[in-house]
């Protein structure tokens, strides 16, 4: 798909004021970012292991509550002039609910409450987001008793380091007939291996990937995370689409979880992390410490350091004593069941236009109606940077006319026929 050219679509003098306010309001800058306020920094974990890692871990917050607080109000304010319930008023309504439930959280940063507001976004293990009876962990379970161990597959040592990975990268949106432009860098100071913004990617200094977990991370993080972001702030009307606040996590996460198991690179070893990292949460809310988490991983057979940083993306920003996880890993599994599904459902009824819509920007599974009707009136453009899943519509309907029928078949009569297995 190639970029188009940004155009002011016409719209009457009230709305025109309301979409300058939406700008002025929801726009970047101001309070901090939570996942950077949440960060720890090295010198927390150099602290960690130079104790024998038996302490533990003492982050410090610093947060700006006066900036915080600002835009809180500024928030409360815009919130005030959004009368009427038309597919304006009920995105910016959305859009201002998650951007305010951003700012508590910052607020509660390092303290117990935290959790109970993340959990608010996010979820915890034992939500029941998929259906009224099955829980984030009933999922991880359920994938972990499928999966099993990892079997051992011959290691043939081709492994990309983090300045290897910014090649693969970079040759990877080379090949992109119009591509976003977008900052690599490597650094210290992530708990993740890779963390995608609007156009900045960072990739940890002592990364390393193997060819087809790279393939998965830039699906994920570049594909996903950067194209919704760009795509949203390339909207002439809605350019806050680039942000959409906590409430629109476990949808874009779903997204990119999506966009690698549709491309067969979501691997088994991701997969089990992320089904680990549901179990973690779960450990944490029953009262688990970081000491605890840490030891569960060493047993099972994480290295010190990758247990290290997998605790602490529990951990971040609540307590480290336990009882009040930061909970935003339950969210992926349940985040990509509850797109596949909608994506499902959307080609059953041969919507072509939701794909594009998806990846318009940054928000929520309940805001795509209303951004449909805004699609409709020209106030939502295509997006700049079309995902490859999204390019070709057919794959998706080829895909979900086979899946929709396999779940219908009842597996237990199969099963009669292959007893033996």
């Amino acid at each position: 798909m190639t970029a188009r050219e940004p155009r002011a679509p016409a719209v009457d003098e009230a709305t025109a004021r309301l979409l300058e306010r939406a700008r002025e309001t929801l726009g970047a800058g101001g309070a901090p970012l939570l996942l950077d306020a949440i960060t720890w920094p090295r010198s927390v974990e150099r602290a960690f292991f130079a104790s024998g890692a038996e302490k533990l871990p003492e982050p410090r917050y610093n947060i700006d509550r006066d900036a915080v607080l600002a835009k809180l109000a500024r928030l409360d304010a815009f919130e005030r002039e959004l009368t009427g319930d038309d597919a304006i008023v009920r995105l910016l309504r959305s859009t201002v609910e998650s951007h305010r439930h951003g700012c508590r959280m910052i607020l509660a940063v390092g303290t117990a409450e935290l959790y109970a507001v993340a959990r608010e976004a996010y979820g915890g293990a034992r939500s029941g987001f998929i259906d009224s009876d099955t829980t984030n962990l009933d999922l991880a379970r359920h994938l972990a008793v499928r999966i099993g161990s990892p079997r051992e597959e011959e290691d043939d040592g081709a492994r990309l380091d983090a300045g290897q990975m910014i090649t693969f990268l970079e040759e990877r949106l080379a090949k992109r007939r119009h591509a976003p432009d977008v900052t690599f860098e490597i650094t210290e100071d992530i708990s993740a291996k890779v963390i995608a913004g609007k156009r900045r990617v960072r990739i940890r200094a002592d990364a390393t990937f193997d060819p087809e977990e790279a393939r998965s991370l830039y699906l994920h993080e570049v594909e996903t995370h950067v194209f919704t972001a760009q795509n949203g702030a390339a909207q002439p009307a809605l350019p806050f689409l680039q942000s959409g606040g906590p409430r629109s996590t476990r949808t874009q996460e779903g997204l990119a979880v999506f966009a690698e198991f549709y491309a067969q690179a979501l691997t088994l070893p991701r997969l089990k992390r992320l089904v680990d990292r549901v179990e973690l949460v779960a450990l944490a809310e029953e009262g688990a410490s970081f000491l605890d988490l840490y030891r569960y991983l060493l047993d099972l057979g994480r290295t010190e350091r990758a247990a290290y940083l997998d605790a602490a993306r529990v951990c971040r920003g609540g307590l480290t004593t336990g009882g009040a996880p930061f909970p935003k890993d339950a969210s992926y599994l349940s985040g990509f069941v509850e797109v596949y599904d909608f994506l499902r459902l959307a080609v059953t009824h041969d919507r072509a236009d939701i794909p594009e819509v998806l990846v318009s920007g940054r928000f929520g599974l309940e805001d795509v109606e209303a951004l449909l009707e805004l699609r409709r009136t020209g106030l939502l453009e295509p997006p700049a940077f079309a995902p490859s899943w999204v390019r070709r519509y057919s794959d998706l309907l080829t895909h979900f006319a086979f899946t929709s029928f396999l779940t219908e078949i009842d597996l237990h009569v199969v099963a009669k026929r292959y007893a033996w297995l």
